[in-house]
């Protein structure tokens, strides 16, 4: 294992089994400490708690010395996690990795470090091809189930990566039916990629890890923990472009994929079922607040499609993170020669900080409005923004 991954599992270690969270990053962040796309280890965090000590929180302070002092722990949790990715041939991924889903790219709250067994190139699939989350019940109808392969068939055959949580029920035959059709699927697990789980379906995940990949943000080895199954269910709806709700009781775990895909600005379709049984209806209070009915493929098929240009148009041609900044100069010094994508992602990373009207965008960015009209027209008919109030906002939420 290279050092690099080393010290990736060492950070990892780090958010695993100490206090640190999310708001001691987003404090050493905003402070400049460490950049997007760094990964501090513990030498990192003490070189940092010296460096910047009067510019630090008194809570942070206190959990990064506590980190610290925790070194010999965190260390032997890296080891640890280092020997079932070696013994699992799992990959480790981090946000700066070209293997990184770029559908997360404008996602908030995606995990900084992915793990994964199998093919890492259907990560790529869903960027190119499109995603669908299929997911419902353990204990479904034949009603559901036939649908569920019908559809999983269905997309498969047009080339969209099917993912799912991997689940006895409606999951499992998800999965089934996409790779009976030589399709490629993802599922994402509740615990570490190498924690079968659940056991019985041992069976679906071999042959996953043979023809698709299983993911998690868990580190190899890592027990499944209950609480965790809402957060891996936002990781199903992220790596989709539509979220398909085959069958889902009143308060089943399925309701959580819907919330997430909906909050991820994705669209929400559900298998109209009977109102006589219970484990339909947390599917038919959806529709009733506003998910689409499911009727036909070519429907989710249209809408995943309309994602992926969304994604082309955002990110332009360029395979790695848009450099806005360079952008921004291109703007004012030879606006004639920027591309359409570079405008498109300036314009939208600009809306993602706050909503502005036309004449706050020509401000910001130092640039007449002749050039702006025609891209936040074309913008607003692709559906990639939208005017409230007079201000534009991103219909797609950016991370």
């Amino acid at each position: 294992m290279s050092e690099r991954d080393l010290a990736l599992l060492e950070y990892v270690a780090i958010r695993n089994e100490t206090k640190v969270d999310y708001k001691v990053w987003e404090e050493l962040n905003n402070i400049g400490a460490i950049g997007f796309h760094d990964f501090p280890d513990i030498a990192d965090l003490k070189r940092i708690s010296e460096e910047y000590y009067t510019r630090l929180s008194g809570r942070t302070s206190l959990l990064i010395d506590d980190a610290v002092g925790s070194s010999p722990k965190v260390k032997e949790a890296a080891l640890r996690y280092a020997e079932f990715a070696d013994r699992g041939n799992i990959r480790i991924i981090p946000r700066d990795s070209d293997l990184y889903p770029r559908i997360w790219r404008y996602l908030s709250g995606m995990p900084p470090v992915l793990f994964l067994k199998g093919d890492p190139d259907v990560l790529r699939e869903v960027d190119n091809n499109g995603g669908a989350a299929i997911v419902g019940s353990r204990d479904p109808g034949r009603y559901s189930l036939y649908a569920t392969r019908e559809f999983s068939q269905a997309l498969s055959e047009r080339n969209v990566v099917i993912v799912s949580g991997m689940a006895l029920g409606i999951d499992r035959n998800a999965h089934e039916a996409c790779m009976a059709n030589n399709g490629r699927t993802i599922a994402v697990l509740p615990g570490g990629c190498d924690v079968i789980y659940p056991y019985h379906n041992r069976d679906t995940y071999e042959r996953i890890c043979q023809t698709g990949a299983v993911v998690s943000e868990m580190p190899p080895g890592h027990d499944v923990i209950k609480q965790y199954f809402p957060s891996r269910n936002r990781l199903i709806s992220a790596l989709s472009d539509v979220c398909l709700i085959m069958e889902a009781g009143k308060r089943s775990g399925t309701l959580h994929t819907a919330s997430f895909a909906a909050n991820q600005g994705k669209d929400v379709f559900v298998l109209p079922n009977s109102i006589y049984v219970d484990n339909c209806i947390g599917g038919l209070n959806l529709l009733r607040d506003g998910a689409e009915v499911l009727i036909d493929v070519e429907t989710v098929y249209e809408r995943i499609q309309k994602e992926v240009e969304n994604r082309r148009l955002l990110c332009g041609d360029y395979p790695e993170e848009p450099d806005l900044d360079f952008f921004r100069e291109m703007m004012k010094v030879d606006p004639e020669h920027l591309s359409e994508g570079a405008w498109k992602a300036v314009i939208c990373d600009e809306i993602s900080e706050k909503p502005r009207n036309i004449d706050e965008l020509c401000n910001c960015l130092g640039i007449p409005f002749t050039y702006l009209s025609s891209i936040i027209t074309m913008l607003e008919t692709e559906g990639l923004i939208a005017n409230e109030r007079g201000k534009y906002v991103l219909t797609i939420q950016k991370g």
